[in-house]
């Protein structure tokens, strides 16, 4: 799309065209960013995944050009999207086109890209060996940034909707990852104090109910929002479904039937982003798990951090706490 008078009638239509829920994101570029895996950061963004300052673990896989695309793409697929629509492209590098046009072609989108000035000369070479179409009106931009796409699968999460605070409050509500067996409120308020925040109990591992309730909610919008690998996602939606933590990471969605655990549907498009990047990421298609690398289980360790699930053990801290062994007496003499 040639915006070539800079009218923000076109910018309006790109933001406004900005609909998740029907498979099409706006992307906006940041201004003078220009490392190779900024724009992905700049997608990820668009798919309400953040990169939360001082979480170590992710700015080392963030700065990786090849694996921030690489996530970029397993969300993309995981989460059914179909268009993107990219402004101020004639700002971009030439490294950003070249990555674009790899996620073009590994997801299948649509990819629109609005130019607000001349064709920078990386993306007019390029051009001449895709096939493209141009758009120099208003009117025909605003058919380009609408055009149909496939119905979304009916049963999917609303993941477009998690709203939760970036970055997190540092007295927001907690949580005690799911045990097998019900919480003692008095060691769970006990635990909070010592924590300095309330802490929420989360249903029984393994018996979730069909639509998660009022404490699963919470915790479900920040691990779509404020955990952007989907491994490191998809592994703590899985502690919360099961209750355990050492479990290898499964990378198949399985609904109903068999011995299978079936999952929610808020951790299904997590793990089907987890096994689109772990393909993409060089393991073989069709593996239904995976251990995770120690750096992996730091990171997951990390997210939960921020996410605000707790192990089950600060129960036992603030238990031993509130209950100091006792002086054993010696017997008479």
């Amino acid at each position: 799309m040639h915006d070539a008078h800079d009218d923000h009638a076109f910018m309006s239509a790109a933001l406004t065209a900005h609909t998740p829920a029907l498979g099409r994101i706006t992307v906006h570029p940041t201004p003078v960013a220009t490392a190779p895996a900024s724009l992905a950061h700049d997608l990820l963004r668009s798919l309400n995944k953040h990169l939360l300052p001082g979480n170590e673990e992710a700015a080392h896989w963030a700065g990786g050009t090849d694996t921030a695309w690489r996530v970029v793409a397993a969300w993309t697929t995981a989460l059914h999207i179909g268009h993107v629509i990219v402004t101020r492209a004639h700002r971009i590098s030439s490294r950003h086109f070249e990555h674009l046009f790899a996620l073009r072609e590994l997801t299948g989108i649509h990819l629109t890209l609005l130019c607000h000035g001349p064709l920078p000369p990386a993306l007019a070479s390029a051009l001449a060996f895709l096939p493209h179409h141009d758009v120099h009106t208003l009117d025909g931009a605003r058919r380009a940034v609408s055009a149909p796409l496939p119905p979304p699968p009916a049963d999917r999460y609303a993941w477009w909707e998690a709203a939760t605070h970036i970055p997190p409050h540092a007295d927001e509500p907690g949580f005690i990852q799911p045990t097998h067996h019900p919480l003692d409120h008095s060691r769970l308020a006990a635990a909070g104090r010592r924590l300095g925040r309330t802490l929420l109990a989360l249903p029984a591992g393994g018996r979730l109910p069909p639509e998660p309730d009022h404490a699963t909610v919470l915790l479900v919008h920040r691990l779509h929002t404020r955990v952007a690998h989907p491994l490191h996602a998809a592994a703590l939606a899985q502690r919360v479904v099961t209750g355990r933590s050492d479990a290898p990471l499964r990378l198949s969605v399985a609904r109903t039937g068999g011995g299978d655990l079936p999952v929610p549907p808020w951790a299904a498009d997590l793990i089907s982003a987890a096994g689109r990047f772990a393909e993409l990421d060089g393991r073989p298609p069709g593996r239904q798990s995976m251990q995770l690398a120690p750096w992996d289980r730091r990171a997951v360790d990390e997210a939960a951090h921020i996410c605000g699930l707790f192990e089950r053990q600060v129960l036992n801290r603030s238990q031993a706490r509130s209950n100091p062994p006792r002086t054993r007496a010696h017997p008479k003499e």
